[in-house]
């Protein structure tokens, strides 16, 4: 079954812009992650609502491609009979109807493309995976009559996980960088072969370094410098000439605790920190381990948190619509250009990990779904912290990121009292610090933002909760 990551834009100029205008976009787009009925419309309609851009397709390589070998097959050619396109062809062609940018993400080789043959899902071949992406690239490259255009690649999920690719280690050393930096660069290969301004994603890199429970995942920042051969120092240098060829570098920041949260191990990258791989990415650009025509940029495909209900060890909702918007705030305020929502609905308590939807899943289907409080700060997230004594730092993002006027409104009574009007960038942000009255609490006043001729975003607190030290996905570990 295909997965969906539908971007939203704090930054109407993705990276098609940027590489046309020959900078990169500063600023960020959003993203949810639907996870099924990829071929619904109302699926589909649902990302658009909530403001989605992109919308990312994960989809199994063994599904397109015949279980077995046969004689003659010719893997790189798209028009080969023995592929099967129609079932990603009908939720590329669902997304496209609906306003929405495809990013296809491949995983799953058929047992034939294994390394070696049948050793598992976490074995790709890279001259394999190479060979398909060319033919994926092709077919979705415009030149075959009905099918959609595709210009977003993505290389693999969390591939410093051995989870998905494996082995990570072979005695002292790390192998899995060596494996995925030849999966990438066979991968953006073919794809640039195609069409050289499509854009290939890499990394989509898993949060934290583990080892324990035969499982093994390298930290992303060490992951990260390994892959751009780059010393740890904070000032870092090439200590080796290998390279990546990848315009986009992602990870999935989950968090335990809130986006204010640091991670323990500094190598790893919570929402809290993802500056710090920001500032490694463009490090390793400008020393030319990661190589692209274009200003590379950062990524967040994947991020969310559960939330109670209907997850009892979740967030609890009021609090994960605060978490959200603030989530948005520091990935934009870190300069991030797409950040991912990991789901749109609710999966079922009782046999999955993940309740992170923007959506209570109804029982009876998709159609009488029923939207959490967290979806309205995704849609339209707004935050307000203190700066000084009656000054207030606001930032939001509209609805879609349409420009537009926003007026600052602060809760008064029982009505709401016109701080500030002011006009957004041309991505519908908007930031200003603005004066409270002498009589407003700078501890428990609300403040929202009200597009002119639209909606209002949630009011936000300026009373700061204590952070909860909730796991991302909840309850899923004591079901483990």
């Amino acid at each position: 079954m295909a997965c969906l990551l539908a971007a939203l834009g704090f930054s109407a100029a993705s990276l098609v812009a940027a590489q046309t205008a020959g900078a990169a976009a500063l600023g960020t787009e959003i993203s949810v992650y639907p996870a099924e009925q990829p071929e619904n419309g109302l699926t589909m309609a649902r990302v658009r609502g909530e403001g989605a851009s992109f919308t990312r397709i994960v989809f199994s390589w063994a599904s397109i491609a015949p279980g077995r070998l046969p004689r003659g097959f010719d893997p790189a050619n798209p028009s080969e009979p023995r592929y099967r396109w129609g079932a990603l062809d009908r939720v590329v062609a669902n997304a496209v109807a609906h306003g929405l940018e495809p990013v296809l993400d491949t995983t799953q080789p058929p047992a034939w493309a294994q390394l070696p043959q049948g050793a598992g899902e976490q074995h790709p071949d890279p001259a394999q995976l190479g060979l398909f992406a060319h033919a994926a690239a092709a077919h979705y490259s415009g030149s075959q009559p009905g099918v959609p255009v595709v210009r977003y690649w993505a290389v693999w999920n969390e591939p410093n996980a051995s989870l998905f690719l494996a082995p990570q280690i072979e005695g002292s050393r790390i192998v899995s960088v060596e494996t995925y930096r030849t999966m990438v660069n066979d991968f953006a290969a073919a794809v640039h072969g195609v069409r050289p301004d499509d854009v290939v994603i890499a990394g989509e890199l898993f949060p934290n370094g583990i080892n324990r429970q035969g499982t093994t995942a390298i930290a992303p920042l060490e992951f990260t410098r390994l892959m751009f051969c780059l010393s740890r120092e904070s000032q870092p240098h090439r200590i080796c000439n290998a390279q990546v060829a990848a315009d986009v570098w992602s990870v999935h920041p989950y968090s335990s605790g809130g986006p204010s949260t640091k991670p323990a191990n500094p190598g790893n990258i919570w929402i809290a920190n993802l500056r710090s791989l920001v500032e490694l990415v463009r490090a390793g650009q400008r020393l030319g381990g990661i190589v692209s025509p274009h200003p590379v940029q950062t990524w967040v495909t994947e991020f969310s948190w559960d939330s109670n209900p209907p997850d009892p060890r979740g967030v609890p909702a009021k609090l994960q619509q605060r978490w959200v918007a603030e989530a948005l705030y520091r990935s934009w305020q870190a300069q991030i250009n797409v950040f991912g929502w990991f789901l749109l609905r609710d999966q079922p308590l009782s046999s999955s990990p993940f309740q992170s939807g923007l959506y209570f899943a109804c029982s009876a289907g998709i159609y009488c779904d029923k939207p959490k409080r967290a979806a309205s700060a995704f849609r339209f997230p707004f935050v307000a912290y203190p700066s000084s004594r009656h000054r207030t730092s606001t930032w939001g993002r509209t609805p879609g990121g349409v420009p537009g006027q926003v007026k600052l409104e602060l809760r008064a009574g029982h009505s709401w009292r016109i701080l500030a009007v002011l006009r957004t960038d041309g991505d519908g942000i908007f930031t200003r610090r603005v004066k409270l009255p002498s009589n407003a609490s700078m501890k428990w006043s609300l403040l929202r933002a009200v597009q002119v001729g639209g909606g209002s975003s949630p009011a936000f607190s300026l009373h700061h909760p204590r952070d909860i030290p909730v796991e991302p996905f909840g309850s899923a570990a004591t079901r483990r």
